[in-house]
């Protein structure tokens, strides 16, 4: 059902933005770098790391068998537990990926300079296996002896996560409604921006950055945001480390 749900939302975003001028013309212009980039992202999160929590899940079993399926709990309260306080793990996940100590790790994300649904998973390996996301699931998958509910929680984590990397704009009434609740995609385009990187943390709910003061609704325009300066992208992917000062 994940699967099926993020094909389903890839599909039309990407539609969407294509129906676009200003999204086809940086959809055409892309460059090889940003190709190679964006589909090698691509393939990791979309093969690779959803393999990963139900191979560790098995793992799991075999060495702390009585915790195996050991909690039941309700479908809304899974769902909950995965939209709601794993997104505030998360806040504090990405703002850390921000620190000088990981930034190398998470700079290949801030590499593009047009934000559309591509960009999304361009991210160096390691980082693709340092978001909780992942170990929420695997954890989730292990305890639970119903995960749906999780699992539904994170399909929709991450359906707005390609939403949010859209750069699509927001119809204004609809912004009305999303705006007190979620982050939008002007909104993230902001984070992706030189002067906005600092803000808008969040990945589904905005209230986190309004709370801990990192917040701003101010908009920039989708172009120019940020560029990578290293030319070796197997480095950036698999090696991204800088030597400090």
């Amino acid at each position: 059902m994940t699967t099926v749900i993020l094909f389903l939302t890839f599909s039309a975003i990407t539609l969407t933005g294509l129906l676009k001028e200003e999204g086809r013309r940086a959809f055409f212009d892309r460059g090889g770098d940003d190709w190679f980039l964006d589909l090698f992202g691509l393939f990791i999160q979309g093969v690779i790391v959803p393999a990963v929590p139900f191979l560790v899940a098995p793992l799991l079993a075999i060495t702390l068998p009585s915790l195996k399926q050991s909690i039941d709990m309700s479908t809304p309260l899974q769902f909950l537990l995965s939209f709601v306080l794993v997104d505030y793990i998360y806040y504090w996940n990405h703002r850390y990926f921000h620190t000088r100590k990981l930034w190398d790790l998470h700079r290949v994300h801030h590499s593009a300079r047009h934000l559309d649904v591509f960009v999304t998973s361009r991210n160096s390996f390691l980082t693709s296996f340092l978001f909780v996301y992942i170990w929420g699931h695997c954890t989730a998958l292990f305890l639970l002896k119903d995960s749906t509910g999780f699992s539904l929680g994170l399909a929709l984590t991450f359906a707005l996560d390609l939403w949010r990397h859209s750069g699509l704009s927001v119809n204004p009434g609809l912004r009305g409604v999303l705006s007190p609740v979620l982050i939008l995609p002007t909104e993230h385009i902001l984070h992706h921006s030189p002067t906005g990187r600092n803000r808008n943390f969040g990945a589904n709910l905005c209230w986190w950055d309004k709370i801990h003061g990192t917040y701003s609704a101010e908009e920039v325009p989708n172009r120019n945001l940020e560029r990578i300066s290293s030319t070796n992208l197997w480095r950036e992917i698999f090696w991204p480390w800088r030597r400090r000062p």
